[in-house]
């Protein structure tokens, strides 16, 4: 039996209506990026997610349009190895030849970081490097009847009922602004509420389930992922 779109489950959520909000296409994209950035890139989560990935080309003028959640580096041996993210003043300091940091040599453990304007810098230089990411969602249109799952978005599909109450809550809001905005009734605004306090409800027990914290912690530098590159 296929699985009801992402979409239908949303709508049994918040209603038929949905299509009446303005934007609404885009903010359940927001909700499912929103959703995506809550997920720690060392999460089991991503493990299944068939995002792509870019050879060599560290410039990243677009960087906000996607979320790095892994870096490799191959050696000239063709040995392919996990780079841990680093403050990018660590990583300079390693460019010292007579530094105790010193990472030119450190073939077992290259390292990443960013410069201010954005580009990525690997360390040690050369051997081929693949930034695996998960893209934003921006023109995809998840009311097709053909989505069904987070395959097809390049989403987690274990967390694609994290999404969708993310983008629920989206909805909602909009919701509830239309209404301030309109003047309607103190009744309709607070039945509103208490579909977002339903929904926030839902998504607490969502992200328990998934195993997430409740708010994003921590720099990611103690990424460890040598089985995704297996």
């Amino acid at each position: 039996m296929p699985h009801n779109s992402i979409f239908t489950r949303i709508k049994d959520l918040v209603g038929d209506e949905v299509t009446n909000i303005v934007g609404y296409k885009d903010l359940i994209n927001s909700g499912f990026n929103h959703a995506a950035d809550l997920i720690p890139v060392n999460s089991e989560l991503w493990r299944t997610t068939n995002f792509p990935s870019s050879d060599t080309n560290l410039q990243t003028p677009d960087a906000g349009t996607y979320k790095v959640i892994l870096v490799t580096r191959t050696d000239s041996d063709g040995i392919e190895r996990v780079c841990k993210e680093v403050p990018y003043d660590y990583l300079k300091k390693g460019e010292d030849k007579t530094s105790i940091y010193y990472n030119q040599k450190n073939y077992k453990n290259p390292i990443f970081s960013y410069k201010p304007r954005g580009d990525m810098v690997v360390r040690p230089l050369g051997g081929t490097v693949k930034i695996f990411r998960f893209e934003y969602l921006q023109n995809e249109d998840l009311t097709a009847d053909s989505v069904t799952n987070g395959y097809s978005i390049r989403f987690p599909d274990a967390a694609v009922q994290f999404g969708i109450l993310k983008a629920c809550s989206y909805l909602l809001q909009a919701k509830i602004s239309e209404a301030v905005q309109e003047e309607e009734d103190n009744e309709l605004l607070a039945l509103l509420q208490n579909q977002i306090a339903s929904i926030d409800k839902l998504t607490q027990e969502e992200m328990q389930r998934l195993g997430l914290p409740f708010q994003a912690v921590g720099d990611g530098n103690d990424i460890e992922w040598n089985d995704r590159i297996s």
